[in-house]
């Protein structure tokens, strides 16, 4: 995977090993023969709110997402998310406890790292284990053919209403200006501040090493 101008990857292919097998093709979520067989023949909605009310206000939304990774969990099952890695770069992350899963409580607006994550899901649903995995649409539909058939029962997706990602170079650079301005480190983000601005505004808070919100 490379990234472009605006750091968002794409695969590049090694024409010298690539056995034109077409397999790539096959399984794309963006294809007409993409793989619905396992979808309900009408969609089953549901509106759902946490019981515990930090949940939700520590959440983006209803904090469904922790009920739900918590049952997975309880069950001796893995989650996988979207945290962070060195400065604040969003990459997805493999959780097997509570403590490392609330990393992933709270949307992050930028298209995250996959690195290794699809290959260490394959590894674990091989295992026996339970895996849930949260991300946007694309994601989700991509592990789903990567996965296949025979190894979806123990495989759980969450994917969050999607209206496009940023690209993690603007967030990168955003980063940068911020803390230029300010004259200090970021040590802390929130992408949309529930607890202080409530459930109808959408605004980023960040607080610097020196002191300071934003």
């Amino acid at each position: 995977m490379k990234p472009d101008a605006l750091g968002f990857f794409y695969p590049e292919v090694d024409k010298e090993k690539c056995v034109d097998c077409g397999l790539c093709e096959k399984v794309c979520a963006f294809n007409d023969h993409y793989d619905t067989s396992f979808n309900f023949d009408k969609p089953l909605a549901y509106a759902t709110r946490h019981k515990d009310m930090n949940e939700v206000e520590t959440s983006r939304s209803g904090a469904a997402f922790i009920a739900i990774s918590d049952y997975i969990l309880e069950q001796g099952g893995v989650v996988y998310g979207a945290g962070y890695k060195d400065h604040f770069r969003v990459v997805h992350k493999r959780a097997v406890t509570k403590a490392e899963r609330d990393e992933f409580k709270g949307s992050k607006y930028v298209q995250s790292d996959m690195n290794t994550v699809f290959r260490q899901i394959k590894k674990d649903l091989r295992d026996g284990l339970i895996v849930l995995f949260s991300g946007t649409p694309c994601q989700t539909s991509g592990l789903n053919s990567y996965v296949g058939k025979r190894l979806r029962t123990n495989l759980f997706l969450i994917d969050i209403v999607c209206h496009g990602v940023p690209g993690p170079y603007l967030w990168r650079d955003y980063l940068a200006y911020l803390e230029k301005k300010q004259g200090s480190p970021i040590c802390w983000v929130n992408f949309r501040d529930k607890q202080k601005f409530g459930w109808a505004a959408h605004y980023e808070t960040f607080k610097f090493v020196k002191g300071g919100v934003k």
